[in-house]
């Protein structure tokens, strides 16, 4: 049965259907576009590596996702190509997706979407051979500063977890991965009731539901509980560093939350951590206007606020020729908080309608849409429709009453880069 929400604020109505097996399917219709965008996701990412007591090979999920697009008939990107649609993948910490977008032969690519995602097809000669492409993957990013440096504060914040990973893995661990652990993993984690497919454009949504109705009844796909092992994090170090090729320091800076978030109360956890954070460290702050002024902070100062349903925290990255400096700095900021101008009514409203506004821009990109949405499936009870509502209803008090829990509940880690002597 297929259900519809429409979304006031936005003038949007999303239909959802879930299927027989499983499988949650989003319908975003749009006849003012013709672009068709589709996101087929599993709730499987590179923190998936240990289930019914095994653990697995960091970078497990990362090279599942590439193995897929390889069939025994040949590359399927090709196939998406010769029906007039790119098509792309992306693994993150939680989750794995894989998408098109196209203007014609819509209804072909969307099965084709479907058909490939759910048609695993691994041979030892092929693991081999994606072994040494994505060792070499990972030896570039080994030589990006600015890639070390954030993945070196994660290691930091979370010693001895998935998180310490590369979401590629290492080396070494791909080089264990082996046919049959492609194949349990993908059993495990790909079965439809673990996955979601959102699908925006000009379309007909009978039509569509119809079509992959007939597609998911001729197949057998896994059906079994997943048994997640839930990830208990070993104490954050509070300071490391490394040194390399760089002319300059590079400074990252992060808090680790230990506190839960409920599903209910994600969506807006998220978004007031965001207008929290903008309030200390953004371009309009007191801080940004005075540590640029002096030199202290240059365009390289970045800042972002990381959450899922098993993990949350702040991290900020920047080159600076004074890091025991910055850092004590940007420590003190986040201390003193209650005392900072910058968390005024004023600012706060500021900054939201900021946010309202850049929200219902991004309404104008399919693929910010398609990807947002199904970011937050596994998270939250609300979507990312619910945001412009959810940012209206916020309050300075609500905002501040969740950053102090998040604080008086975080870890802090530094990490440093160093100029090579």
């Amino acid at each position: 049965m297929i259900t519809e929400k429409y979304y006031k604020n936005i003038d949007e109505t999303l239909y959802t259907e879930v299927f027989k097996n499983g499988l949650t399917v989003y319908y975003l219709p749009n006849s003012q576009i013709s672009k068709a965008y589709g996101i087929f996701s599993t709730n499987f990412g590179s923190l998936d590596i240990t289930f019914a007591d095994k653990t697995y090979p960091a970078g497990i999920a990362h090279f599942l996702e590439h193995k897929l697009f390889e069939k025994e008939e040949g590359d399927v990107m090709l196939k998406f190509g010769s029906q007039g649609a790119q098509t792309n993948a992306f693994t993150s910490f939680d989750r794995t997706s894989y998408l098109f977008s196209g203007t014609e032969n819509i209804k072909e690519n969307i099965e084709l979407l479907i058909d490939f995602v759910q048609t695993p097809y691994f041979t030892e000669a092929s693991v081999a051979k994606e072994q040494g492409i994505i060792t070499q993957e990972i030896q570039m990013y080994q030589d990006d500063p600015d890639w070390r440096l954030y993945a070196g504060l994660l290691a930091a914040l979370y010693p001895k977890s998935p998180l310490a990973e590369d979401i590629a893995g290492t080396p070494e661990s791909i080089g264990q991965i082996t046919v049959e652990m492609l194949y349990k993993n993908y059993e495990t984690f790909y079965q439809p009731s673990n996955m979601c497919l959102f699908l925006t454009g000009a379309f007909d949504v009978l039509e569509i539901s119809e079509l992959l109705h007939e597609n998911q009844d001729l197949k057998n796909l896994p059906v079994q509980k997943i048994d997640r092992e839930e990830m208990i994090f070993a104490p954050s170090q509070s300071f490391s560093e490394i040194s390399m090729d760089v002319s300059d320091n590079k400074l990252g800076v992060g808090l680790r939350g230990n506190n839960g978030v409920s599903s209910a109360d994600y969506l807006e956890y998220r978004l007031s951590m965001q207008i929290f954070f903008a309030m200390i460290f953004g371009k309009t702050s007191k801080f940004y206007e005075n540590a640029y002024k002096t030199g202290l902070i240059d365009d390289s100062f970045n800042y972002e606020f990381e959450s899922s349903s098993r993990f949350r925290c702040f991290v900020a990255t920047l080159d600076t020729k004074e890091p025991e400096k910055l850092a004590k700095i940007l420590q003190d900021e986040l201390k003193k908080y209650k005392i900072n101008a910058d968390t005024s009514e004023e600012k706060f409203d500021l900054i939201r309608r900021q946010m309202l506004g850049d929200h219902i821009a991004s309404l104008n990109s399919q693929e910010h849409i398609a990807n947002e949405f199904t970011a937050m499936t596994e998270s939250s009870r609300k979507t990312f429709f619910d945001s412009s509502e959810v940012l209206s209803q916020l309050t300075l008090e609500k905002v501040l009453k969740l950053a102090e829990s998040f604080l008086d509940n975080s870890e802090c880690s530094v990490f440093l880069i160093r100029p090579k002597k």
